[in-house]
């Protein structure tokens, strides 16, 4: 994908000494999630199957075409104010040896429904959501590989792996709800999404050449090649926005996050 909604696999580093529950608890929060199939390029050689599956190319072997499904969706779960993470839709590559024409980009639109569980209250209005995704369909025979690493090495061992370019702006949607009881109006709430599985990394500036066309440091993952890889999605709801730290630390946040969940802080 060229740059796919989401950003993930980032530390929530919301920190202070004093920790506060918002007044809503737990949302219940439902996930639809789709394909825009106008917004595909390139516009000729992309088949549709629907809003939730691509295929592309013509097979170089016996393997079928490559192409991306989404799964879960719609997903409704139940996420707790400035708690851990909660899994929702995923979204699988299909990586297969090709020829011809390949996806370069697509958005994905989530619609959000957030409805207060605890305690209950009204679903604000739906809100739909664009991630832009980034993709390069790489030469599988290259040597170096589009990512700058060796073939037959790595993620690159059964020929160069494809590239994925995720969009930071999945983080910090701004929503408003009032407490139940009527303490304040208008409270600020943040939702965040970001990919579970692989968590969110830095890629080699080759591969975000290859990607975007851009030298700029970028984040996302590589597929492997004649594999299936699916992405595990999760969303969070915060009371202060969530920070992104270094890419050096980016690594380590998949696991710091399903460990420790979110340190909360007082509103001030």
């Amino acid at each position: 994908m060229k740059k796919l909604s989401s950003s993930v696999g980032f530390i929530l580093a919301l920190a202070s000494s004093t920790a506060w529950s918002a007044p809503v608890t737990t949302w219940e929060v439902t996930v639809n999630t789709r394909f825009d199939t106008t917004s595909i390029l390139p516009t000729t050689g992309i088949t549709v199957n629907s809003d939730k599956s691509l295929r592309w190319g013509t097979p170089a072997g016996n393997n079928g075409q490559s192409g991306l499904d989404i799964t879960d969706s719609p997903s409704t779960t139940y996420v707790d104010t400035n708690g851990a993470p909660v899994a929702n839709v995923s979204v699988t590559h299909l990586n297969r040896p090709i020829t011809g024409t390949s996806l370069d980009s697509v958005d994905i639109l989530s619609t959000l429904t957030l409805k207060p569980f605890a305690p209950s209250g009204t679903a604000l209005p739906d809100y739909t959501i664009t991630f832009k995704v980034d993709f390069e369909e790489t030469l599988n025979t290259a040597n170096p590989c589009a990512d700058g690493g060796a073939n037959g090495s790595g993620v690159n061992a059964n020929g160069c792996a494809d590239i994925f370019v995720i969009d930071k702006n999945a983080l910090n949607f701004e929503f408003f709800y009032d407490d139940p009881d009527g303490e304040m109006n208008n409270r600020p709430y943040y939702i965040s999404f970001f990919e579970l599985t692989n968590g969110l990394n830095p890629l080699p500036t080759a591969a975000c050449e290859a990607a975007t066309g851009s030298t700029d440091p970028c984040l996302g993952f590589e597929t492997p090649e004649e594999q299936d890889t699916t992405f595990q999605f999760a969303s969070v709801i915060t009371t202060e926005p969530v920070s992104v730290p270094e890419p050096g630390l980016l690594a380590m946040i998949g696991t710091a996050m399903g460990m420790f969940g979110l340190v909360r802080r007082r509103m001030s």
